[in-house]
C-alpha cells in the first residue's frame, strides 16, 4: 500500500508542527522539505478545513496545530487525506460476484488503519534514538 503524495505532505507538515510546538510559514516548510509550495498550500487548506491546523495571515502568519498532537491519530489523518481509500477497485471486475478477494482486501485495509489508529501524531513525531554500536 502506498499513500498519495498529498497524504505524505500532510503527515510531514503535521510532524514538523508537532516537533516545533509553534507556527511555521508554508514557504519555509516547503523550502526545508524541498516540496512544491503550491502542493503544500493545497494540503494545508485540507488540514485547516478538517480542523487539524489553523492558519494565521500577516507578517507573523503561518500554520500551527489546532489540536493536541496526542489527541490526533495517524489513522485519522490518513482517512481524511485519503478519501475513498481502497486497496483495489473491484467494481469493474468480471469476477466481482464470484470472488473472495474483495472482503479479504477490505479486512487488510481495516487492519492497516487499526495500526495507524493506535499511533498518535505525538508518538509518530518523536525522533528516533541513535543506534549505539556496542
Amino acid at each position: 500500500m502506498q499513500l498519495t503524495q498529498h497524504t505524505d505532505y500532510g503527515l510531514r507538515l503535521l510532524i514538523v508542527l508537532t516537533r516545533l510546538g509553534g507556527p511555521i510559514a508554508l514557504p519555509e516548510f516547503a523550502a526545508e522539505q524541498r516540496l512544491s509550495y503550491h502542493h503544500v498550500a493545497k494540503v494545508a487548506q485540507a488540514l485547516v478545513r478538517e480542523g487539524f491546523i489553523k492558519s494565521r495571515r500577516g507578517r507573523s502568519g503561518g500554520v500551527e496545530l489546532a489540536r493536541d498532537p496526542a489527541d490526533i491519530s495517524v489513522g485519522e489523518v490518513v482517512r481524511v487525506l485519503e478519501r475513498g481509500m481502497q486497496l483495489a477497485d473491484c467494481a469493474g471486475c468480471a469476477l466481482q460476484g464470484d470472488c473472495n478477494t474483495s472482503p479479504l482486501l477490505a479486512e487488510a485495509l481495516a487492519a492497516f488503519l487499526a495500526v495507524l489508529d493506535r499511533t498518535s501524531l505525538a508518538k509518530a513525531a518523536r525522533r528516533r534514538l541513535p543506534v549505539v554500536a556496542g
